[in-house]
């Protein structure tokens, strides 16, 4: 017999880490997002995490659905998807 205790659940410790994983993670994000409107109409733009407060949240101020930031908030470094929001098209790239 053993005094060992048998967890089913993350301890608490172990949930508090992956927390902090996640939010680091999410504060180090930066993707490069190429929007085509029309034949000639281009936009690029660089998007840093840092400088929001929640993950996605460029994303989420933009429209996107929550089926399509759940597909970017997924991509992995150099990993290109694209979307269309609105009959334009959202390429987008995760960088770091």
């Amino acid at each position: 017999m053993t005094n060992k205790k048998e967890h089913s659940h993350p301890s608490l410790f172990t949930q508090f880490l992956a927390l902090l994983k996640k939010t680091i993670e999410f504060k180090s994000r930066i993707w490069v997002i190429q929007i085509t409107d029309g034949q000639f109409k281009d936009e690029s733009l660089i998007i840093n995490e840092d400088t929001f407060n929640e993950p996605m949240q460029w994303m989420k101020q933009h429209l996107y659905s929550e089926e399509m930031i759940s597909k970017v908030d997924n991509l992995r470094r150099s990993e290109i998807i694209f979307l269309q929001l609105l009959d334009i098209e959202h390429r987008i790239m995760r960088v770091k």
